[in-house]
């Protein structure tokens, strides 16, 4: 009996230890976006270059997924938990203590290692504690927390970031990792972990890897170099290319990587589909949402990272319920409801007013919240249900790479677009403006002056720079420049005076001096009202500008949500 007692409790407190590696993992994934300025400063790099700190986490994130899987099925997957625990410490403390990029590169690609080995082992393990019938719970659980990572990333580390410095962006992982190992060691057995007698098949996994890595570079660039470029295509092409190579190897290899017979099962299929949706939309709005809330309405990093805050409370409550509902009615009933809740909160993000207050953004917030709960829970909980062994295995990581590129797809699609929007709205204020400074009475030349700045600063400025409209400077004429225009009318008067042979005693002078400075000081104050007035009506411009480059995104999203409701259609009744 006390055995027992104590078994429960071991695998209760396995259970916490996995659902705190997927968080970490899915937090570290998301929490540096937030940081990059600070860091650029610290590391005194381009954005461009730095860009790379996320971009290869990403991609090598991404490429070894599914083969990393496979090496725990054949050598043990708390072995191998424990072992990716460590690389992903190493990484974080050579990314902690970087003092210039390529050491930061260096960890960032040790991280993803890690990272990519745990996200698929933590499962897993976590699966594993349960029967097959508890195991909607063990999803609902993981799911949570994992969801959870991904939407406080910017809260955590803009506060991290702002009170400790962007070192602890990273170090933050290493009391954690800690905790964890300390967890596993005392709660999971590595001499005796269950292993599967498999044969780990090198060119399937290099295939695949080398597959995932194309695609993830095209879509992560594709915005850079231009979906069109050679770069680009040439990376999707070979993607394709390997891809066919992989699946034509995988039917004929005895121990495929990712079996195909997986998808001959319609629930598994349909839990892709609507995962990748999931995801894409979260990464649409944890990725933009932000941005928007710091550059338009000109919050803290951290007070937009807390505006985001209340999507994953309603995620952390919608995935449990939802994914007990799906063990009792119609898988679609919940998944369907989730899509309808996601497109409500969808349509209110593009029609969102935060002039007056955040209540209608804190509306959103839940329904999304809601709305994603109510598909990723229930989708990975039937798509893995029946599944044991080696399809387990594939099959959670199948779900955890789908997971990953929709959040991807929805980074660079969404931040490509609104390059495009940003570059549209620049032309449109630049164009207002000069039509405002145009009805200002200054001399045609400082007009002419005044739109050439204007227009160096468009041109030079980069689509994707986004500005708030308080960037927008008032150039009044100031007191020194009232003066010399003071004196220099002055003069002119003395001058036309003298060339006609007139005499113009002190006293009158003193006159004239105050009469010219009088006309001046009067000019002087409807041209600064008239610059003014332009400036006020350029700032609201460009605000309502930049406000409608971000909101309309979400209005275009909005059909591609709705056209996913037929996927629903592809799961059988349960």
């Amino acid at each position: 009996m006390q055995n027992t007692k104590i078994n429960t409790f071991k695998k209760k407190l396995a259970l916490v230890s996995m659902a705190l590696t997927g968080f970490m993992v899915i937090l570290d994934t998301n929490i540096m976006n937030i940081t990059i300025p600070e860091i650029q400063s610290a590391l005194n790099v381009s954005l461009t270059k730095l860009s790379w700190a996320i971009n290869i986490y990403t991609i090598l994130f991404a490429s070894f997924l599914i083969p990393f899987g496979r090496v725990g099925d054949k050598f043990g997957h708390v072995k191998m938990l424990n072992l990716a625990l460590i690389i992903f410490g190493i990484g974080s403390l050579i990314s902690g203590t970087a003092g210039s990029l390529s050491i930061l590169l260096t960890g960032r690609a040790v991280q993803s290692i890690g990272a990519a080995i745990m996200l698929t082992t933590c499962m897993l393990i976590g699966f594993k504690q349960a029967s097959k019938e508890d195991r909607p719970k063990i999803v609902s659980m993981l799911a949570s927390t994992q969801a959870l990572g991904a939407a406080l990333g910017p809260s955590i580390g803009g506060f991290v970031s702002q009170y400790m410095g962007w070192h602890w962006v990273f170090l933050i992982n290493l009391p954690i990792i800690a905790i964890v190992l300390g967890i596993n060691l005392f709660t999971l057995p590595m001499k005796n972990g269950k292993t599967i007698n498999t044969r780990i098949d090198i060119v399937d996994s290099v295939l695949l890897a080398s597959t995932l890595m194309l695609l993830t570079l095209a879509l992560v660039n594709g915005r850079i170099w231009g979906w069109l470029s050679l770069g680009t295509l040439s990376c999707v092409v070979s993607a394709a290319v390997l891809f066919l190579i992989f699946i034509i190897h995988d039917k004929t290899s005895k121990d495929p990587l990712i079996p195909l017979s997986l998808f001959k099962n319609r629930n598994f299929v349909a839990s892709n589909i609507v995962i990748l949706l999931a995801f894409t939309v979260l990464a649409s709005f944890v990725g933009l949402i932000p941005t928007f809330l710091t550059k338009v309405m000109n919050v803290s990093e951290l007070h937009a990272g807390l505006m985001v805050t209340p999507m994953s409370v309603a995620l952390m409550v919608a995935t449990p319920i939802a994914t007990a509902l799906a063990s009792k009615i119609n898988i679609k009933i919940p998944i369907g409801s989730g899509i309808a809740t996601l497109a409500t909160g969808i349509y209110l993000l593009s029609r969102l007013n935060v002039e007056n207050g955040w209540t209608q953004l804190y509306i959103a917030d839940v329904i999304i919240g809601l709305g994603i709960g109510f598909i990723a829970g229930p989708a990975v909980s039937i798509g893995v249900s029946q599944l044991e062994g080696v399809r387990l295995t594939a099959g959670q990581n199948v779900l955890n790479v789908m997971r990953n590129i929709g959040v991807i797809i929805g980074i660079a699609l969404f931040m490509s677009l609104l390059d495009g929007n940003i570059t549209t709205a620049k032309h449109n204020v630049y164009n207002y403006a000069v039509d405002q400074v145009s009805n200002v009475n200054l001399p045609q030349t400082s007009k002419n002056r005044i739109d050439h700045k204007l227009h160096s600063k468009l041109e030079t400025s980069g689509q994707s720079q986004i500005n708030s409209s308080n960037k927008v400077t008032t150039n009044k004429i100031t007191t020194k420049q009232k003066m010399a225009l003071e004196n220099s009318a002055y003069k002119e008067v003395l001058a036309k005076k003298a060339s006609t042979g007139v005499i113009i005693p002190a006293a009158v002078k003193i006159q004239l001096h105050q009469v010219i400075e009088n006309i001046v000081e009067q000019k002087v104050s409807k041209i600064n009202t008239q610059i003014s007035t332009a400036t006020r009506n350029i700032k609201h411009h460009m605000h309502i500008q930049l406000k409608h480059s971000f909101l309309v995104l979400y209005l275009w999203e909005l059909p591609f949500v709705l056209a996913s409701i037929p996927a629903i259609l592809i799961y059988k009744e349960s």
